[in-house]
């Protein structure tokens, strides 16, 4: 197993590929069950392009429900690499 985040070019172009296979999927057998959708969103690639999109928005400069904004977020530590 690799690093645990991914660097963003990396993730960049493997979560569309991601993305496009669950979608050919789901559109190719309508009843079709994602059992294990946590991997999905613990996905490394996911999450580092979610951080950068979210650390992008116009928003991010206003503290969500937890007070905190993304930039005190990496001040904090919770971008930390483990």
């Amino acid at each position: 197993m690799g690093a645990l985040l991914l660097e963003p070019e990396t993730a960049k172009w493997r979560v569309p590929i991601i993305q496009t296979k669950l979608h050919r999927w789901a559109g190719e057998d309508r009843a079709r069950r994602f059992d294990d959708p946590f991997n999905l969103v613990a996905d490394p690639a996911f999450l580092v392009v979610a951080w950068r999109q979210v650390r992008g928005n116009t928003g991010s400069r206003t503290a969500g429900v937890d007070g905190l904004t993304p930039a005190i977020s990496l001040l904090c530590g919770a971008n930390r690499r483990s």
